[in-house]
């Protein structure tokens, strides 16, 4: 039978009911460890997109060859960079690969220490130590530099850089990044009026 403490009914569950309900609940720490196993997901998929991708250009086209693929807006051409993210300062290799390795050990601490992980954050970790990984792979694989070959614009007006899958992902987690920091200082503003 019910117990009754005041207003309040409080229902009493034998050890056989509670078990039953439990087993439909998740357990403890698998909301946590999903938001892991999806950053993973995406991580590895974007990786192995990035080495694909490089793989297939570098292999079926030679060097500032272009080829069509939506009208000549977007372009593919094999470029070998030897500086940056969108090619800029170009010749300083070493310093690169010594920035992006430094880069990437300090997003893994970062994504092992931030308390506050949800899944636009580990998402966002993943997509930019990913495009980091990728971009350093390409350095030590002995080819003459990181392989882009991602052209869009326009020969009259604009051409981007060009630039590969890694360091897409890298943009698009660091605007996710943006987005979770936001979010976050929302959701503080909000719990501060809340206790005032």
């Amino acid at each position: 039978m019910p117990a009754l403490h005041g207003d309040r009914k409080e229902t009493r569950l034998g050890p056989a009911r509670r078990a039953a309900i439990n087993e439909f609940l998740p357990a403890p720490g698998a909301a946590h460890m999903k938001k892991h196993l999806i950053a993973g997901a995406i991580l590895s998929a974007s990786l192995v997109l990035d080495i694909v991708t490089k793989y297939l250009v570098v292999s079926s086209m030679f060097e500032h060859q272009r080829i069509n693929v939506l009208g000549s807006f977007v372009q593919l051409i094999l470029l070998y960079n030897k500086g940056g993210l969108f090619g800029i300062m170009q010749g300083y290799q070493s310093f690169f690969l010594s920035v992006s390795v430094l880069v990437l050990a300090l997003m893994v601490a970062y994504y092992v220490l931030e308390k506050k992980k949800n899944l636009v954050f580990c998402s966002a970790m993943a997509l930019i130590i990913s495009g980091a990984l990728g971009n350093i792979i390409d350095r030590v694989s002995g080819r003459p530099g990181v392989v882009d070959f991602i052209y869009i614009g326009s020969d009259n007006v604009y051409r981007w850089p060009a630039f590969n899958v890694a360091d897409a992902a890298i943009v698009v987690g660091a605007v996710m990044l943006l987005v979770f920091y936001y979010l976050e200082e929302r959701r503080m503003k909000r719990e501060g009026t809340a206790d005032q």
